[in-house]
């Protein structure tokens, strides 16, 4: 059974370039929920998006600065910096997930992104 660091780690890993790191985070059934559309979409379609990022932006790191466990979940803090590609300019995207967890997977997320992102990329 993952522990929470075990699956931070693989979202991080996620995020930043390794796609299968993330996944393995997945119960299967998994949904993600974002607060920009307000809608759920199965954690595995959502991975597209994600993807998305590492052909936008390079040199990506998470810097993590929040995490508080509850029962059946954690929430998690970060921001994610890096360099955009197409400029040049620095990135940087303040995310937050509560992610609900059974046996060791997660089997939600309930993810609030930060609005600027789009900004940083013009």
């Amino acid at each position: 059974m993952a522990t929470t660091e075990a699956l931070i780690s693989g979202f991080d890993r996620g995020i930043t370039g390794e796609p299968d790191a993330m996944v393995a985070t997945y119960a299967p059934g998994a949904v993600v929920w974002h607060n920009y559309d307000r809608k759920e979409v199965d954690a595995l379609e959502n991975m597209a998006s994600v993807g998305m990022l590492t052909q936008i932006v390079r040199d990506m790191s998470m810097e993590h600065l929040r995490v508080e466990e509850f029962p059946g979940g954690f929430v998690y803090q970060f921001a994610l910096h890096g360099t955009v590609i197409s400029n040049g300019n620095a990135f940087e995207m303040h995310n937050v997930i509560i992610a609900s967890v059974a046996d060791g997977l997660i089997t939600r997320i309930d993810e609030y992104v930060d609005p600027s992102v789009g900004a940083q990329l013009a």
